[in-house]
């Protein structure tokens, strides 16, 4: 498996390749992850274990979202400290790693101009987009964990079903015959 830090090398030194590098206020990255640090577990977990392609990228989503944001301290992953040091690592090893002319620091505040200006691009019409609500997170992030609690039913319910129509249909059944022999 290759590491998040060796594919910020292999970008660094790639002709034509640029790179982004989003930057905010560390404390608010640290509260808002914390948030997210769920979905960092649910690979491992069934049924998403299960499925072939989630199944080969458990070990790159583990690199990415316990091992760089703690800063190779995957037992401090829900410790606000950790992980604003482990921001501030990051930061500071793609500045170190990318040359200064292929890297664009972007905070999302700035909007299109500054992105499209680097990527040498027409700033759009439209306003920029602000897409990774704290309350839409949540909620999918609660949504997958709650499919590793449930999933059984999943598989249970269309034998739930069956039972309820062979019982109520063998009732019937008992019903009629008793009415015959009556």
């Amino acid at each position: 498996m290759v590491s998040l830090p060796s594919y910020v090398e292999w970008a660094a030194t790639a002709p034509d390749l640029k790179v982004i590098l989003t930057v905010r206020d560390k404390s608010k990255w640290a509260q808002s992850w914390l948030s997210v640090i769920p979905a960092a577990f649910l690979p491992y977990q069934k049924p998403f274990c299960w499925v072939k392609s989630i199944k080969e990228l458990a070990a790159f989503n583990w690199e990415i979202m316990i091992n760089v944001p703690t800063n190779n301290n995957p037992d401090k992953y829900d410790d606000i400290a950790t992980l604003e040091a482990g921001f501030e690592a990051w930061t500071e090893f793609v500045r170190k790693t990318v040359p200064q002319e292929k890297l664009l620091e972007f905070d999302v505040r700035q909007g299109w101009k500054p992105l499209c200006e680097f990527l040498g691009e027409q700033v759009p019409d439209g306003p920029f987009p602000h897409i990774n609500d704290r309350v839409v997170v949540d909620t999918i992030v609660k949504v997958f964990v709650a499919v590793t609690w449930i999933w059984p039913f999943i598989f249970a319910l269309p034998l739930v079903v069956v039972y309820f129509f062979v019982r109520t249909y063998s009732r019937r059944r008992t019903v009629k015959d008793r009415n015959k022999q009556a």
